[in-house]
This record gives C-alpha cells, sequence and structure tokens, in this order.
C-alpha cells in the first residue's frame, strides 16, 4: 500500500485497502488491524477505523463477536442465489430500457473497452482486466439514467468486484473472457432488444458463477 496524498483521508486510506483485496494482498479471512495498518500508511489510526467502518458497510470487510475485524468471504449461495440473479435483472432492465436509444458513439465506448480487455489479457493482467469488465457493466448502467438502477447496482458492486477478484485465481481464461464481451457486444449491435437481453443474460449466468465452488475462498453455510 502507498503514502497517502492530502485529500478525504478516511476515503483514501479505504481505496487502498479495497485495493489491497481487489489485489489479493489482503485474502480472505485475514485479520486487518489498525495499528498494522497505521504503520503501512504512517496515518493516525482515527481516520484508518472510519475507513475500515466504511469498508464494512460495502461488505468487503466484517466485525466478529471478538472485535476483530476480517476481509470478507463470498459464498457459493450469495453468488447463484443473489448475486447473480440481481445482476441479471437490474443489467437486463437498463438494457432494455437504454439500448433503443444508443447511438454509434455509445457502442463506440463498448468497443473501446472490449479492445483494453483484449490487450489486457495479452499481458494476463487481472486485476487491469477485472476493473475493464466492472467497466464493461457499468456502462450499461449508466446509459440508462435511471439513479433507481444506478443505486441497485452501487448497492452490490463491490460484492461483484470482490467475486471479480477471487475469480481470477481459477485460472480465468481472459481471451475467451473478452470473445464472450465481444459476443455481447455483437448483440447489442443488432439493436434486437430481446436478443440483446438474453446474450447478456447467458453472459452474466455463465461467467460470473465460480467454476469451481471449492475454491477456499467460496464458503457454504
Amino acid at each position: 500500500m502507498n503514502n497517502l496524498k492530502k485529500t478525504s483521508l478516511k476515503h483514501q486510506i479505504a481505496g487502498e485497502i479495497r485495493k489491497a483485496i481487489f489485489m489479493g494482498q489482503l485474502s480472505p479471512g485475514e485479520k486487518v488491524t489498525e495499528t498494522k495498518i497505521s504503520e503501512d500508511l504512517e496515518v493516525s489510526r482515527g481516520p484508518i477505523r472510519e475507513a475500515m467502518q466504511l469498508l464494512v458497510m460495502e461488505g468487503l470487510l466484517i466485525s466478529t463477536a471478538y472485535k476483530e475485524t476480517k476481509v470478507s468471504h463470498i459464498t457459493t449461495e450469495e453468488v447463484t442465489e443473489l448475486l447473480v440473479p440481481m445482476r441479471v435483472n437490474i443489467e437486463t432492465f437498463a438494457l432494455k430500457n437504454t439500448l433503443p436509444l444508443w447511438e454509434q458513439k455509445d457502442f463506440d465506448k463498448f468497443e473501446r473497452i472490449v479492445e483494453q480487455m483484449r490487450r489486457a489479457a495479452i499481458f494476463n493482467d487481472h486485476l487491469l482486466f477485472s476493473d475493464l469488465d466492472m467497466q464493461f457493466h457499468e456502462l450499461i448502467i449508466s446509459s440508462s439514467n435511471m439513479s433507481n438502477v444506478e443505486s441497485l447496482w452501487d448497492g452490490i458492486f463491490n460484492r461483484i468486484r470482490l467475486l471479480f477478484s477471487y475469480q481470477k485465481e481459477q485460472s480465468l481464461d481472459l481471451q475467451k473472457h473478452t470473445e464472450d464481451h465481444r459476443f455481447v457486444l455483437d448483440a447489442f449491435k443488432t439493436r434486437d432488444v430481446d436478443e440483446a437481453i438474453q446474450s447478456l443474460k447467458k453472459h452474466i449466468i455463465e461467467t460470473n458463477t465460480p467454476v469451481n465452488m471449492t475454491n477456499s475462498h467460496f464458503r457454504k453455510h
């Protein structure tokens, strides 16, 4: 974790911890202490405590009964019964309402992301690839200009990103994943709403469900 610039200290600290989780520097179940973070970032413990509380609210950290704070796990049930169905409903709803309004410039934005994904895949850059993957799907949401949809998405964003960071350890085929996004974009370009929705739904279900539920990061109740 890098030294911090003097902006909003609480949010910068939260950003550093968040990045460490997504990069795998902090593992699921690992204890996170104010003392260790204070030493790493050379900041006082007050804003660290506030940052950790923020990450607990985001679902990236959990507070235990023993007043410890640990990196959150994600359960197979949460993925298959909550996150994936919510994503399907939120993203397809946004797509249905926004696809008929898209212009060429909107499709170009998706094209640029897919091209960046292709390059990230060449260099096997999982962290960048995950960021671009999220950008692709966020673009569907933001293009809808529907604040209620954006609020729902914001509520699950970090859990989805957490899932992505765990999936990278399952030897995710980045080239194939890029092609999956290309197929989805091609369906968008037909402007056939039903075809686009079915393609997006299939993509979410097939690529965002853990392929190996025995991975230590995924727990069963």
